[in-house]
């Protein structure tokens, strides 16, 4: 979804990359950069809860996080093409980047409910959701099926929707939507591939 809307800032984005390439950034070191951002909004979630400042500025972490996650791939490609390595740290990394600030979060809110459910149900319904996202993405295009695009939560909108609960002070609301988006759009995936693979 958000997908789409990164290649209308497309250009914006290059000039950003070139800048920080030209400052010494190579694509891995963003890569890192962005976990060890993703790492340090996890621990901010986790020690804010209750604490709407505290909240805001992990949620802005966590935003400078996703914007070195989207330019890796831009730096790589400008520095002459990005390498397996590269693409292999790149999804590896962003898995524990999503895992740890979903943890943090929901062990911030362990003894707190929504919906009359834990909060814990939650947050590990966001992180199962959240890795499937990406294991039906990685499934298919081990078929020769793309699935880019497809679907309502890729990761640019979940690190929104977790910045924006967070800057209003609910966190756990975030994981709550999460929980229902990054599921269903697994299943919207996985429907995609079987559809197809059907013919």
């Amino acid at each position: 979804m958000l997908v789409k809307l990164k290649t209308l800032v497309e250009g914006w984005l290059t000039g950003a990359a070139r800048g920080l390439l030209k400052a010494g950034l190579t694509a891995n070191r963003a890569t890192v950069l962005g976990l060890i951002l993703a790492t340090a909004s996890a621990f901010s979630f986790y020690i804010g809860a209750g604490s709407p400042p505290l909240t805001a500025v992990a949620s802005l972490i966590l935003l400078a996080s996703g914007f070195f996650d989207a330019l890796d791939g831009i730096i790589a490609r400008i520095a002459g093409g990005g390498t397996k390595l590269g693409s292999l740290l790149d999804s590896v990394l962003d898995r524990y980047g999503d895992g740890l600030v979903i943890a943090g979060i929901t062990l911030a809110y362990l003894n707190s409910s929504l919906l009359w459910v834990p909060t814990v149900f939650w947050g590990i319904a966001a992180l199962f959701g959240s890795l499937l996202v990406s294991y039906v993405r990685a499934k298919g295009e081990g078929l020769g099926l793309k699935l880019a695009g497809i679907g309502v939560a890729e990761r640019p909108e979940r690190i929104l929707i977790l910045v924006a609960s967070g800057l209003l002070g609910r966190p756990d609301v975030g994981l709550l939507i999460i929980a229902f988006a990054a599921n269903f759009t697994a299943l919207q995936r996985f429907s995609s591939l079987l559809s197809r693979l059907r013919g």
